[in-house]
């Protein structure tokens, strides 16, 4: 585990993984004196991150993904900002103050543990996240995975995961565990994206002329 650090926290009602782009928009007061605080110094490279923590049902989810600050997009008369956040690493809190408008926690930061990567969960997750991109799109979807990075995170960005299975993989501190969670939510929605496409094809079929060669009995 790395050194406690105390960072901004951003309760928020969804999950950013890490590398994950996360766009906001900052309308409060207490958040705009936050940025303030994370943006000095964004100018000398040294801007400082702030954690993002999943609040869900009235409960604030101890495991979050800190975000850096990467660029402000427009900045308001009244101090409204749209800015682009990019997530960074993963923490779990220890303990939360309340002394200023926005809320600190004091976090340790942590990684995965280290195992020897599955390379076939890695090519199956990959196309099976193809697979549903196509069939969102309606057509064949290219990208690009790099062969360093964690397939999981990336994938999770539009996996379909609802906020409490995100947080779930958020949690995981094994790549191939991750993986296979993915897997298993592929083979279940797919299917069922599948289906509801094929329903919807017979529902615009219907009403149309068709010609049809009828069949001998």
């Amino acid at each position: 585990m790395a050194d406690k650090n105390i960072i901004p926290l951003f309760p928020l009602p969804l999950v950013v993984c890490p590398s994950e782009p996360l766009p906001l928009h900052i309308f409060e007061e207490r958040y705009k004196a936050m940025i303030a605080y994370c943006r000095s110094g964004m100018e000398y490279g040294q801007g400082k991150p702030f954690g993002v923590s999943l609040a869900y049902n009235n409960k604030l989810y101890p495991v979050g993904c800190t975000v850096d600050l990467e660029e402000i997009v427009n900045e308001y008369a009244d101090g409204r900002l749209d800015i682009i956040t990019t997530g960074v690493m993963r923490y779990r809190m220890l303990e939360v103050y309340k002394d200023k408008p926005y809320m600190q926690a004091s976090v340790e930061f942590f990684d995965d543990d280290e195992v020897v990567l599955d390379g076939s969960l890695r090519q199956r997750a990959i196309t099976l996240h193809l697979n549903l991109m196509e069939l969102i799109n309606g057509e064949t979807t290219v990208e690009e995975y790099d062969s360093d990075e964690r397939a999981s995170f990336r994938i999770a960005h539009n996996a379909g995961l609802d906020v409490l299975q995100k947080q779930k993989l958020l949690e995981m501190t094994s790549e191939n565990a991750r993986l296979e969670f993915i897997i298993e939510h592929f083979e279940r929605v797919i299917p069922e994206i599948e289906r509801a496409e094929e329903i919807k094809r017979r529902v615009r079929s219907n009403g149309h002329f068709k010609n049809l060669r009828s069949l001998d009995f």
